[in-house]
């Protein structure tokens, strides 16, 4: 009996581990951390993790408009809205960094990016890519597949190593979900932007410390989302505060990431 149960448990806190290692963005269906708007503006912003990085001469990238249900080839179903590009990364086949309209993301580990999109008019062939900053992961410059179709897609790309990767198209696409699977999502504004322009990053002008087993959070302003992870990407302590706190954590290194509406910040502390 007792080895039953210890089976059970192990299965239960395999699935959690593994849910925790999940990471997924549902502009279709979660209106409520994605709400309809008209686009993020002229400055880059991370959003649960996701960063967005726009087009400086114009304010659409990003915007959530209404969509007719759209059903995908797993079984996904995109029941309203969507995320609009509202037009391309500024490219070309050969080259791996955007320079506008993409996502960007930093990951604690290998990871797997999946990403449920449709082409922005009329079934014309527009391709969405994943790079790594190095090299194309998914795209036309990939291996396989080629090119995306003409209709609804669904891209796959594995992220071999910590890091921040990014994610553009060739056009104007819409994206109805983005996921990322085994990795901590730790985006940060000041590190994985490619533009000269300071991050609102460098506005987090919170601290994070540690001493005698403790976690300080200080200098905290307005409503703050504090990720603690280990050095292998384990999420181990998640709260929100809106004042300076602390908490004890075992001996270790682990990474703090804090997301307010003023940035988005990550730090390693050592705890001893």
């Amino acid at each position: 009996m007792k080895k039953a149960l210890f089976i059970a448990f192990a299965s239960v806190l395999s699935v959690f581990t593994a849910k925790a290692q999940t990471t997924t963005w549902d502009f279709s269906n979660d209106t409520s951390n994605w709400p309809l708007n008209s686009g993020i503006g002229t400055t880059s912003i991370v959003k649960q993790g996701l960063g967005l990085y726009p087009i400086a001469t114009n304010s659409n990238f990003g915007a959530i408009t209404n969509s007719s249900q759209v059903s995908f080839s797993d079984g996904y179903v995109a029941t309203g809205n969507r995320l609009q590009t509202n037009g391309g990364g500024a490219v070309s086949v050969g080259t791996f960094r955007p320079t506008q309209r993409y996502f960007f993301i930093q990951v604690s580990g290998a990871a797997t990016v999946k990403a449920w999109y449709k082409s922005g008019s009329g079934g014309a062939v527009r391709t969405a890519y994943v790079s790594d900053g190095n090299s194309v992961l998914y795209g036309s410059a990939a291996t396989s597949p080629s090119a995306s179709p003409a209709d609804t897609a669904i891209l796959t790309a594995n992220i071999p190593t910590a890091g921040t990767f990014y994610i553009y198209t060739d056009a104007a696409i819409n994206f109805y979900k983005i996921e990322v699977t085994g990795a901590a999502v730790i985006t940060t504004l000041n590190s994985n932007t490619l533009s000269t322009v300071e991050g609102n990053a460098n506005k987090l002008q919170t601290a994070v410390f540690s001493d005698k087993g403790q976690v300080y959070i200080s200098k905290v302003v307005g409503d703050t989302k504090v990720n603690v992870y280990t050095a292998n990407g384990q999420l181990v302590k998640s709260l929100n505060t809106k004042s300076d706190t602390n908490f004890a954590l075992k001996t270790g290194v682990y990474i703090v990431n804090l997301q307010t509406d003023k940035g988005v910040k990550s730090q390693k502390v050592l705890v001893k």
